[in-house]
């Protein structure tokens, strides 16, 4: 992706906002619980509402941005954004905030994710040639799983110097810079697909999921997906508990755990394209979900002290690694196994499974440590994250041999990569 102006136009447009959006996540708690005294049953809901409007809303909001302009539709997300977290200083200083207040900018703020996330994947394939887009989104998670690292201790900081509602100024002033970044492209946006006055709503919003269950790969590697950050998502409140009350490690100690391992994930996306040019995207995205989850038995293993806190780094390290790999691969090869007039409801479909998911399996974490106990849980989680890599093929469904997805497309006819899509 060197010398691609307006990519890195983008780049740098989204590493701010989700670099400021990680320091935002920090600082909105703290605001609720110290600023409005919010009670710790509120501070559930206000998370929840973001989970509730993603799930509401994933495939209206899919399908409404499929037919629009990409660009706009992104610049207008950022600038909403910008102004709801911005409501949030300014009503604090003149001393007018409430929860309610919180709870709409969060639904604001979940309902422009959705847009802007549907927008920017179905944006980046008519920004960028085939050729380069493994290298793209490998750029793309790499800077995610940065801001994963830096953004909370970058946060926790900030906060303690501005106090919580300046940092959320620092956050909303983010998106407005993310907004003036995309405005910069100068490539011309291609038109949007057309809409088919003859299909009905109902089969309209359920597009990408028809599409994506008709593909043999991309259905397999859906529900991989949502089984593997099913898995994940079972054991994290665990974990917390697991780190702090079962081996005794200090805050400082769980503050690193939780920051720095992330670093593995920046390393893994930047070398996804050397192994998919070696390896090919199927057979890469099985290897590195083969290769992610035995790392992960050395968190349930670890004893107290510093050689625990050291295996666990090492464990997460590697999940993270092989979990970025594998990511930037998929998401390579649904952007060119996708045709345009499906690329924002197949994005959003995603975005739509996780969100369901990972509730159910959160709870059934809580039930299992309840009953079990933290580390047996945790063993339970890492078997499951092992299986979801055999739930994907390993090769070519149909028999054919696996090949870079980033070659032989035709990027003035995108159908052609689903119709004899590379992979399916």
């Amino acid at each position: 992706m060197r010398g691609h102006r307006d990519f890195q136009r983008l780049w740098a447009g989204l590493a701010v906002s989700q670099l400021g959006s990680a320091v935002g996540g920090v600082a909105l708690p703290i605001v609720a619980v110290t600023v409005v005294d919010a009670s710790t049953f509120q501070i559930s809901l206000l998370a929840a509402f973001t989970a509730v409007t993603t799930a509401l809303l994933a495939f209206p909001m899919g399908s409404y941005v499929e037919f629009k302009r990409k660009r706009p539709v992104m610049i207008a997300a950022d600038i909403a954004r910008f102004a709801s977290l911005g409501s949030i200083p300014l009503a604090g200083l003149f001393h007018s905030l409430t929860f309610a207040h919180l709870c709409v900018v969060a639904v604001i703020n979940a309902t422009c994710a959705i847009a802007f996330s549907g927008a920017a994947q179905a944006h980046l394939k008519a920004l960028v040639s085939p050729d380069r887009l493994v290298d793209a989104n490998g750029r793309l998670e790499s800077t995610n799983w940065l801001r994963m690292s830096v953004g909370p201790s970058l946060g926790g900081a900030l906060v303690g110097f501005l106090s919580a509602l300046g940092t959320l100024l620092i956050d909303a002033v983010s998106f407005l810079v993310s907004a003036l970044a995309i405005r910069l492209i100068k490539l011309p946006e291609p038109a949007p697909p057309v809409r088919d006055t003859q299909r009905s709503r109902r089969s309209e919003l359920a597009g990408g999921l028809h599409f994506v269950w008709g593909h043999p790969t991309l259905r397999k590697m859906l529900i991989s997906w949502v089984c593997f950050t099913g898995a994940i998502a079972l054991s994290g409140p665990v974990t917390t508990v697991f780190y702090l009350r079962d081996l005794h490690f200090t805050a400082f100690e769980y503050g690193l755990l939780m920051g720095l391992p992330s670093l593995g994930g920046f390393f893994g996306a930047r070398l996804t394209r050397r192994m998919v040019d070696r390896l090919g995207p199927v057979r890469t995205l099985w290897w590195a979900s083969m290769l992610r989850g035995p790392w992960n038995f050395l968190i349930p293993l670890a004893t107290p002290g510093l050689f625990g806190v050291v295996q666990c780094g090492v464990g997460f390290f590697g999940l993270l690694f092989f979990a970025a790999m594998a990511n930037s691969t998929m998401s390579s090869y649904r952007q060119l196994a996708t045709p345009d007039h499906f690329m924002a409801r197949v994005s959003t479909l995603w975005s739509f499974a996780t969100t369901v998911a990972q509730p159910l399996f959160i709870l059934a974490g809580g039930l299992l440590a309840t009953q079990l106990g933290s580390r047996p849980t945790l063993l339970i989680s890492t078997a499951l994250v092992c299986a979801t890599a055999l739930l994907l093929p390993r090769h070519e469904q149909g028999g054919e041999q696996d090949r870079p997805a980033v070659t032989g497309v035709d990027r003035q006819t995108p159908e052609s990569a689903v119709e004899s899509p590379p992979g399916g």
